[in-house]
């Protein structure tokens, strides 16, 4: 959670759903998509090193990552598009 924006890290932690996380990605696309790469690593790391997690909530990160890079990505091209 370090290496994620200050803005991914406080929705994360107080909200934790993907939509608070898409809102990011309109003021910050670019911040939003590198986080989503975070939040994968994260899944990633609690998997490989963990000795018990939820399945259900690895899940739940990994969909909400895919969300946010996906919505950050069309955010930036409509940036791009428009500017």
């Amino acid at each position: 959670m370090a290496r994620m924006s200050p803005e991914c890290r406080s929705a994360w932690t107080a909200v934790s759903t993907a939509g608070a996380l898409n809102s990011i990605c309109t003021k910050a696309p670019r911040a939003a998509f590198r986080d989503a790469g975070v939040l994968m690593e994260i899944a990633d790391y609690t998997e490989r090193n963990a000795l018990n997690f939820d399945p259900a909530r690895m899940r739940f990160v990994r969909a909400a990552a895919l969300k946010l890079r996906l919505a950050s990505a069309l955010a930036m091209i409509r940036l791009v598009s428009l500017g």
